[in-house]
């Protein structure tokens, strides 16, 4: 691992377990076992670094949504986005705390990155008007509105102490909500009983 890579870790590491006031370059640098002139090699300070880091985290999370988001119609690939984003959160439990804890000096970098990443999510969502036979009587906002909701929902039972493992239990739920503004109840109330796609990270333990 690169000394990059290690003071990214030794972040998280002392803003989950102490928060973000009290983690400092010192912190860091001790947390990841090397000096002070690595840290400043690698970063202009700790806003820096957690931007760095925000950004490495979400990039893994956007792959692996995008590329189960292929081919099939939009309900079965929108099913197969959601799938893998509740199995990112169960495999990446610490960067998803991590990246949920508030932060006080986000920069404007970090805003602008996050608006576009919710942005893209919103434009799987909003698919779902080319489904309807009327588009246009839907906005954009239906779908943000959705997308709203499912993170208000994954971030509440979080801080309930809900496990992150426990995500793909509720991706019918959530798939229902999805598809309802725009096929309908009795279209929507097939995703309760939709078994989940294969797991890949099951097919490579086998």
């Amino acid at each position: 691992m690169s000394e990059r890579e290690r003071l990214m870790d030794a972040l998280m590491d002392c803003v989950l377990e102490q928060g973000w006031e009290a983690t400092d370059e010192d912190a860091i640098c001790e947390r990841a076992g090397l000096p002070r002139a690595s840290f400043d090699a690698e970063f202009g300070g700790v806003a820096a670094c957690y931007e760095a880091t925000y950004e490495r985290n979400y990039a893994v999370f956007e792959r692996l949504v995008f590329d189960a988001y292929e081919g099939g119609s939009w309900r079965d690939s929108l099913r197969g986005s959601a799938y893998a984003a509740a199995r990112y959160l169960r495999d990446h439990d610490r960067e998803v705390r991590f990246g949920t804890v508030p932060v006080a000096e986000q920069s404007e970098l970090v805003v602008a990155s996050r608006d576009h990443a919710f942005q893209r999510l919103v434009d799987l969502i909003d698919r779902g008007r080319q489904e309807m036979d009327d588009p246009d009587s839907l906005g954009r906002g239906v779908a943000e509105g959705v997308l709203g909701s499912i993170y208000e929902t994954l971030v509440r039972r979080m801080g309930q102490g809900e496990a992150t493992n426990s995500a793909e239990t509720f991706v019918p739920e959530l798939m229902y909500i999805a598809v309802r503004p725009y096929l309908g109840h009795e279209v929507a109330k097939e995703e309760l009983s939709i078994p989940p796609p294969p797991d890949p990270a099951a097919s490579a333990d086998g």
